[in-house]
């Protein structure tokens, strides 16, 4: 999920995508931006999206989003919530299911 804490403009699917590339190459170069991520779900609203990485990129990808700190000149960072490699895994939480 990215942090915007000044409310800065918020990014479409394809920007957000364009700015996972360009964080991977900012810490690894051309390397790190030919990583082939996915896009799943975005939702504007919340900008929460789920990523699909191939598990040796997964620190690569974890490690560039850590590290970018703006976008567009205002400060954001990126969180992560969950990792899996279940993409079902990541449809809910079982501490939260009600029986």
């Amino acid at each position: 999920r990215r942090e915007l804490p000044d409310g800065g403009a918020r990014p479409n699917a394809a920007q957000f995508k364009q700015l996972v590339v360009t964080a991977l190459r900012e810490l690894h170069g051309e390397v790190g931006a030919a990583l082939p991520v996915d896009v799943l779900t975005y939702e504007e609203k919340t900008l929460s999206a789920i990523l699909r990485v191939i598990s040796s990129g997964l620190v690569k990808l974890w490690s560039a989003l850590t590290l970018l700190g703006s976008y567009q000149n205002r400060t954001c960072a990126f969180r992560v919530l969950q990792t899996s490699p279940f993409l079902l895994a990541l449809s809910g939480n079982s501490r939260e299911l009600v029986l």
